[in-house]
């Protein structure tokens, strides 16, 4: 390891979601000083539920946390892709299956409450001495010379680092700062979301054991169980109609109401939770390139947030943390050269999976000729014929 990197200054990383604490994990297990500021008064998340496929398990066991992980997470059996009009499975992944075991080494997809992952990495995270995680911090500009980096807060605060990492999100205020024009591209959609227990669903719901995604015109509703089944985590995605933009319009509880009328029942049912109330903008990133400015780098959404088609957000930036820990603990010592050798790591995969989650996206709420192609397309395919469609996703990567 680096002398030059292992010294008195920390490394700081902004944000306090799963890229900023995994990015924490990761370096702290490397035995590098790391100061994470939070802006909220409390480091969480808000709680509900996270897909990660099996590419992420083996990263998990790079940050000591996979069996952890694991033992919270539900291990869903299947993943059905279903018309929201006829019940139609246009696309049926067996998580459970000889196929799946054998293609991707026996590594489960999980799906997990994002609480209880911020638990395991905060508590993974508190076990280290020399990694420090602060609240109600927020970072909105660095300055640098010859000696490193400082990091300056709102209220105006500095605090030197060795280097700094802006793990700060979707929206992250520091890559404004390497590229000034680049703003999130709204998709226009907003997602809906809620939990609820299992002892108060009907049959139907209650019924499947794996991943149900209902597609249909502008909109999607996908559950699955959480929390050993005890739980379903239900969301809705919809596409905001023309001059309705305001929660409290009655002209968007008709909207809502008149695509439940059209769903087969099992869609209706899940729909039916919806708090209407609260929603979720659905955004993403545009792939760009020069992730880092000397002595500082994106990671995470900040770099590279995408649309949720794939599934793949959290496995991102803890595959994202895991890489450049590798790094930089075998580095020479030149922090420039590994944010750009960082970069140069992982910036087709993740520009992949944000370029293509544009197209599933399509493919999930298209309509007309386009819905029809699409069924077609999907119908003609046999489960081996997706999976090898994912391979170059859920395949774990080499850290080599």
């Amino acid at each position: 390891m680096s002398t030059d990197l292992k010294n008195s200054k920390p490394i700081v990383i902004v944000g306090g979601g799963v890229a900023g604490l995994s990015a924490a994990l990761a370096l702290g297990l490397k035995g590098f000083s790391v100061q994470l500021f939070e802006q909220a008064d409390q480091i969480g998340a808000i709680g509900y539920g996270v897909q990660m496929g099996p590419n992420v398990v083996p990263m998990l066991g790079a940050l000591g946390i996979e069996k952890d992980v694991v033992g919270a997470s539900y291990l869903p059996s299947e993943i059905d892709l279903l018309d929201a009009y006829t019940a139609q499975n246009l696309m049926h992944l067996p998580l459970k299956s000889a196929l799946y075991m054998e293609r991707y080494q026996g590594l489960p997809y999980l799906a997990i409450h994002r609480v209880d992952l911020h638990e395991v990495l905060l508590k993974a995270c508190a076990k280290l001495p020399h990694v420090n995680l602060n609240q109600s911090t927020t970072v909105v500009d660095y300055a640098q010379d010859r000696d490193g980096v400082v990091a300056i807060s709102a209220e105006g605060k500095e605090f030197r680092a060795s280097a700094l990492i802006a793990a700060d999100g979707l929206r992250s205020k520091l890559r404004g700062k390497l590229h000034p024009c680049d703003v999130p591209k709204e998709s226009g959609y907003v997602a809906h979301r809620c939990l609820v227990p299992m002892s108060e669903l009907p049959e139907p719901l209650r019924a499947r054991s794996g991943v149900s995604m209902w597609t249909g015109r502008g909109f999607h509703v996908i559950y699955y169980p959480l929390r050993h089944s005890s739980v379903l985590n239900i969301v809705l995605v919809v596409k905001l109609p023309t001059g309705v933009q305001e929660v409290s319009d009655r002209a968007y509880a008709d909207y809502i109401e008149g695509i439940k009328s059209q769903v087969v029942p099992q869609a209706q049912l899940a729909m039916g939770y919806m708090d209407l109330k609260r929603r979720w903008a659905i955004a993403d990133r545009e792939p760009v390139r020069g992730w880092s400015d000397k002595r500082v780098t994106l990671l995470g959404d900040s770099a590279h947030a995408t649309l949720q088609s794939f599934a793949q957000g959290a496995c991102m930036a803890i595959e994202d943390s895991v890489v450049l820990a590798h790094l930089m603990h075998n580095s020479s010592g030149d922090i420039e050269s590994v944010f750009k050798e960082f970069e140069k790591k992982r910036f087709l995969r993740t520009a992949r999976v944000q370029l293509q989650s544009r197209s599933l996206w399509e493919d999930f709420h298209c309509e007309a000729h386009m819905a029809s192609v699409r069924t077609a397309r999907f119908t003609e395919q046999s489960s081996e014929d997706f999976f090898r469609c994912l391979d170059w996703l859920w395949t774990p990567i080499a850290l080599a």
